[in-house]
């Protein structure tokens, strides 16, 4: 995972050289406009695989450029498996989960959602073939945050039950944000970093 580590900074510095990020390739160099999705509302889709991503941004967020969302299909249901929050820069600063009701898909056992993303990938030429690459190279070099966001997620779901017996947290818009990892590409390069936290923020 540090070589995957290494060819991602890589990545994002020759992207940076070239005076343009991953954020400019999706938005095709246009700045964003709040809660539009990009590329499309079909975002970037690899039938054969049934995964997907796409990108957007939120009014009033400085601290952050925007975030993608990354998606397995199936034939009667979809589950996100983690959003990709981008600094303003360009380069990838954290990973999150999200609540039901936030994204809309079906709630899955911790081990399926990590089977789904051992199993994320989509070609690259389904979408511009850097910011594909980026994407599938995140999930690799990132895969043990990824892995443990998904059990920091079911913690959290719990500590809210016991907080809130008689309450459905999927049905509390106050609970967006169920996990979240700081991570810094340049830092996994060199010396992998494998904590996350649980959180109940909003974002």
């Amino acid at each position: 995972m540090r070589d995957t580590a290494c060819e991602l900074r890589q990545l994002l510095e020759s992207l940076a050289a070239e005076g343009t990020s991953v954020v400019d390739l999706i938005c095709n160099g246009r700045p964003a406009t709040p809660w539009t999705l990009y590329p499309d509302e079909y975002g970037v889709f690899d039938r054969r695989t049934g995964c997907q991503f796409y990108y957007h941004c939120h009014d009033g967020t400085p601290q952050e450029a925007g975030h993608f969302h990354t998606v397995r299909f199936f034939a009667d249901h979809t589950v996100h498996l983690v959003a990709i929050s981008m600094a303003p820069d360009g380069w990838p600063q954290a990973l999150f989960t999200l609540n039901l009701w936030a994204i809309g898909d079906r709630d899955e056992s911790a081990t399926r959602l990590k089977q789904y993303a051992r199993q994320f990938r989509v070609d690259e030429r389904r979408g511009e073939p850097r910011l594909v690459r980026f994407v599938n190279l995140l999930f690799r070099a990132f895969r043990p945050q990824i892995e443990q966001l998904q059990d920091a997620k079911l913690a959290g779901l719990a500590e809210y039950r016991r907080a809130h017996p008689d309450t459905d947290p999927f049905e509390d818009r106050s609970l967006e944000v169920l996990s979240r990892a700081d991570i810094d590409v340049r830092v996994r390069a060199a010396h992998p970093v494998d904590e996350v936290h649980s959180s109940r923020s909003e974002r």
